[in-house]
């Protein structure tokens, strides 16, 4: 058997090619087993949210995924009546200097993305092989592998990813099981091309007649999502004569082509371990949700930044494997909060009972007339304990969420942060550092860079604080409230990942 690789993924989906691109940046060996020969055509998922555009900025792809894209206003929530129970901006300023929220095309964003990792030097893909078993032999997984002709090949790496989707031969294989949630809900989801004169917004109309969801998607594609009743039949909601039915009230139907329609039952689904030895899941592998909030594929893209990150530490022998365990513990919880919104936010939208709905209607409504919390929550979670700074003043809000990315000046004009000072570790500082601490940041391997712009004044002051460090996964890691308190939090960095 030949020298193992460093990673094997097991899919060459958006996240098991999002895993690759990471850790061949970074000159990790990876074998990519893909059984599937071509990039899926038809689109699948349709949104992806700030935190995802700049993972893919990250990769070094987001202009090339931008045109891809269809910038969607807002969100809705329309009542029986149509009347707008929600709404939620999809161009808000997140301080990520991207927009908050992006209708895409799937298979072209796939395809960038596989081309992206492929390119890259230590990446080796085997499109059309299938990965028939392995084993965990202890200091290394081994594989068998059936290639695109037929024939059985063996090879091995250090650690197994399953990034195989919902059905993961990978979390089958190893043992590893799912958490039911309880959400089972049956839809048909309709993809069709030439649709006019449908909102702009993303809409979920909650109308208990018929629960319906219309997604304004990127490259000319619209879907649209029906609830089933509870007499109607899988086979006769996907015939055509039926679907055009049930798009007449929102299309001319003789205006669209239907591209694909399917039957699905939305589950919510979490795995209860995300590893077990030197085999990982990531993606729908390792988790379902209820598409309401569009955050499945942005879960799964998440899992591969905070993943490789530390798969990269641990090959490289910079940190002990122990640290993978904090990627289970972080992003599990992370997961559930968001499939538990949309879960609440499923259950908003498919009543259909017409008094329940009435009475939904009239709180919502008056909620916000009211101005009061919404009840649908978009802001983006905590990460769950794992490798954060634990200090005895407690910790800070900032922290276990993204680190703010502003616009500031480069030589060639302004430029997103990430883009002049890397990924890697960085210290955030409200001062420019000293020499001192330029010889501590030096030696911990850290970036150092001094947000002392009149907007980054106000955001240290706003939250009380004169420096963050931010992991590469630009997640902050700890803070200090003041100078002196710098040096301890390089230090703390070092040791969370060398304990």
């Amino acid at each position: 058997m030949s020298e193992p690789h460093d990673v094997a993924i097991c899919g060459f989906g958006p996240v098991g090619a999002t895993l690759a691109g990471l850790l061949g940046r970074n000159g990790v060996r990876v074998l990519v087993v893909e059984r599937d020969p071509e990039v899926y055509q038809l689109p699948r998922a349709v949104h992806f949210d700030h935190e995802v555009m700049r993972i893919f900025q990250t990769l070094g792809i987001a202009e090339s995924v931008l045109p891809l894209t269809r910038a969607t206003p807002r969100a809705q929530f329309w009542g029986a009546d149509g009347q707008i129970l929600v709404e939620v901006p999809w161009d808000a300023d997140t301080n990520q200097a991207w927009r908050s929220d992006y209708m895409f095309h799937q298979p072209s964003l796939e395809r960038v993305l596989r081309d992206t990792a492929e390119g890259m030097p230590s990446v080796g893909a085997r499109i059309g092989s299938e990965l028939l078993g392995f084993r965990d032999a202890g200091d290394r997984v081994e594989l068998e592998i059936r290639d695109r002709t037929g024939g059985t090949a063996f090879a091995s790496a250090r650690y197994l990813v399953g990034c195989d989707g919902a059905n993961s031969f990978v979390r089958r294989k190893a043992g590893l099981e799912l958490e039911d949630l309880i959400f089972d809900e049956p839809w048909v989801v309709v993809d069709v091309l030439g649709a006019k004169g449908l909102p702009e917004a993303a809409v979920q109309v909650c109308d208990p007649a018929r629960p319906t969801t219309l997604v304004p998607g990127a490259l000319g594609f619209n879907r649209f999502e029906f609830m089933l009743r509870p007499d109607e039949r899988d086979e006769d909601m996907a015939r055509p004569e039926t679907l055009r039915e049930l798009m007449a009230p929102w299309v001319d139907v003789d205006d669209v082509e239907i591209v694909r329609a399917a039957v699905y039952r939305f589950h919510a689904l979490l795995a209860r371990q995300w590893s077990v030895g030197r085999v990982l899941l990531a993606g729908d592998a390792a988790h379902q949700t209820p598409p309401f909030l569009g955050q499945g594929m942005c879960a799964g893209i998440r899992d591969a930044m905070n993943l490789a990150w530390k798969l990269q530490r641990v090959v490289e022998r910079r940190s002990p494997p122990a640290i993978l365990a904090s990627y289970g513990s972080e992003r599990g919880p992370h997961v559930r909060t968001f499939i538990q919104r949309a879960i609440d936010a499923g259950r908003i939208i498919c009543t259909q009972d017409p008094d329940v709905a009435r009475g939904r209607d009239e709180a919502m409504l008056a909620a916000r007339e009211r101005g009061g919390a919404q009840a649908v929550e978009t802001g983006l979670p905590p990460l769950g304990d794992g490798l954060f700074q634990a200090t005895e003043a407690g910790e800070h809000p900032v922290v276990r969420r993204l680190a703010p990315q502003p616009r500031v000046a480069s030589a060639s004009g302004e430029a997103r942060l990430d883009d002049v000072i890397g990924t890697g570790p960085r210290l955030m500082l409200a001062v420019e550092p000293d020499a001192e601490l330029g010889g501590r940041l030096e030696r911990a391997n850290v970036v150092g860079y001094a947000w002392s712009s009149e907007e980054g004044q106000a955001w240290f002051a706003r939250h009380g604080l004169q420096a963050i460090l931010v992991r590469p996964d630009h997640v902050v890691f700890g803070v200090a409230r003041s100078a002196r308190e710098v040096p301890a939090l390089l230090a703390d960095f070092e040791a969370a990942l060398t304990a």
